[in-house]
C-alpha cells in the first residue's frame, strides 16, 4: 500500500491498517488521529510532525523511524520497535512504550510525562533535556542513557537499571529510586529532594558530587 492510499483510505473514514508494509513512506505533517497500525512494518518511515494521538502501534515496526515533533500523545506502542528512531521533541504525553524497544533512540527534549515504559528498553537512547515526569519507568533498561538535564519528578524507576548512565542536572525530585541501579551513573548536579532510596538502591560506582573550578 502507498501513502495515496493510506490517505484516501483514512480520509474516507477507515482506521484499521494493521499489518501494513509502509516501509519508507513520507507522511509528513499527516492526519492520522486513532489510526490503527498495529504489527505494521514502518521501518524508515517519515512521520515528522504527523498526528498520531491516540494511535494503535502496538508492535509495530518503527526501527529508523523519523517522528521529529510528531504528535503520539496517548498513543499505544507496546512492544513495539522504535531502534535508531528520531523522536527528538515529539510529545508522547501518556503514551504506552511497555515492553517496547527504544534503544539508540534520538529523544532530546521529548515529552513523556505520564507515559508508561515499564521494562522498556532505552539502552544507549539520547534523552538530555526530555521530561518524563511521573512516568513509569520501572524495570527499565536505562543504561547508558543520556538523561542529563531530564526532569523525572515523581517518576517510577522502581528496579529500573541505569548502569553507566548521565544523569547530570537531572530533576529526580519525589522519584521512586527504590531497587534502581546507578552502578557507575552520572549524578552529579541531579536533585534528589524528597526522592524514595532504600537499601535497594545501588549507587556502587556512581559519581555523585564533583569539584567544580572557579
Amino acid at each position: 500500500m502507498n501513502t495515496d492510499e493510506l490517505l484516501k483510505r483514512y480520509a474516507a473514514g477507515e482506521r484499521d491498517f494493521h499489518e501494513s508494509n509502509l516501509i519508507g513512506a513520507s507522511l509528513s505533517q499527516a492526519y492520522l488521529l486513532h489510526i490503527c497500525l498495529a504489527c505494521a512494518n514502518l521501518k524508515d518511515i517519515i512521520l515528522s510532525e504527523a498526528d498520531l494521538s491516540g494511535a494503535n502501534l502496538i508492535g509495530a515496526n518503527l526501527e529508523n523511524a523519523c517522528l521529529l515533533m510528531a504528535d503520539l500523545n496517548g498513543a499505544d506502542l507496546r512492544g513495539s520497535k522504535l531502534t535508531r528512531a528520531r523522536l527528538t521533541g515529539a510529545d508522547l504525553i501518556n503514551a504506552n512504550l511497555a515492553n517496547a524497544n527504544l534503544g539508540d533512540t534520538k529523544m532530546i527534549g521529548v515529552n513523556l510525562t505520564g507515559a508508561n515504559l515499564y521494562k522498556a528498553n532505552l539502552m544507549e537512547a539520547n534523552l538530555i533535556d526530555a521530561c518524563l515526569d511521573e512516568a513509569n519507568l520501572e524495570g527499565a533498561n536505562l543504561s547508558e542513557v543520556k538523561l542529563r538535564g531530564a526532569s523525572l519528578r515523581r517518576a517510577n524507576l522502581r528496579g529500573a537499571f541505569l548502569s553507566e548512565s548521565n544523569l547530570q542536572d537531572a530533576d529526580l525530585r519525589e522519584a521512586d529510586l527504590r531497587g534502581a541501579n546507578f552502578s557507575g551513573a552520572f549524578l552529579c548536579g541531579a536533585n534528589r529532594e524528597g526522592a524514595k532510596l532504600d537499601d535497594t538502591t545501588n549507587l556502587s560506582g556512581a559519581i555523585q558530587f564533583c569539584i567544580r573550578q572557579v
